[in-house]
């Protein structure tokens, strides 16, 4: 509860489901955390509601609408990681070099942990962006910002040197009429570098836990199912371990 935590997210989200934090530890190096709203503190396994969620599989964002995979009660209220208030996380954390010249943000230690966190704002992408800009902007909350996006930064270039593939579309945004709900104007939506920020991390907590994840299985599985992971829409009857 006491690390500066912040959301960034699209304008009006109210389903936060991340968070971001970056910490100066004693030894110079920066600990960046990834915090994920922990949904199975209240969805049980093979309860109504994990079932329905399993059916639907994803929320779906239509222009004037959404469809939810979770009832709002959770994904608005109770597990959204909204400013000012504790919310239960599951958090991934990497102790990264900073100031390592041959291989800036280096991951020496990655660690994953159930945390609670309280977060300090839920920003949009634009306000994000417009603390960074800010040159007269020096609060722990925004140098924090900066520091994650100087991190991510060097992080994309890692990845694309690595021969990551880009495979987004042009985005556009709809402006919408007050009452009827009707489209009355269309939008390219301009990316930021905050964007950036968030993507990067967010791919990096995937990938960390994936990594995380293979490790295990080596462990402690045989040598013909060392290399299989359970995908998300699998059920382990699907196995015969």
């Amino acid at each position: 509860r006491d690390v500066t935590v912040c959301s960034i997210d699209p304008p009006g989200c109210k389903d936060i489901d991340d968070a971001l934090s970056c910490e100066v530890l004693p030894n110079g190096n920066w600990r960046i955390g990834v915090h994920i709203a922990d949904v199975t503190h209240f969805v049980h396994p093979n309860t109504a509601i994990d079932k329905e969620a399993a059916e639907r599989c994803t929320t779906v964002y239509l222009v004037e609408r959404r469809t939810d995979m979770l009832p709002s009660l959770l994904t608005t209220d109770l597990c959204s990681l909204v400013g000012g208030k504790d919310r239960l996380c599951f958090s991934v954390l990497w102790e990264m070099d900073a100031n390592n010249k041959k291989e800036p943000f280096k991951i020496v230690n990655t660690q994953f942990h159930k945390a609670i966190i309280n977060s300090n704002a839920a920003l949009s992408y634009g306000e994000a962006q417009a603390r960074i800009d800010d040159k007269n902007d020096h609060t722990d909350l925004t140098q924090s910002i900066r520091r994650l996006l100087k991190a991510a930064m060097v992080i994309r270039r890692k990845r694309m040197s690595g021969g990551a593939l880009e495979l987004a579309s042009q985005e556009v945004r709809f402006e919408l009429d007050s009452e009827t709900s009707d489209p009355t104007d269309v939008a390219e939506y301009t990316m930021k570098d905050t964007n950036r920020l968030v993507e990067e991390f967010m791919l990096l907590a995937n990938t960390s836990v994936a990594q995380q994840i293979l490790k295990v299985i080596i462990t402690t599985t045989p040598t013909t199912t060392a290399y299989i992971a359970i995908m998300r829409r699998q059920s382990d009857d699907d196995y015969d371990w």
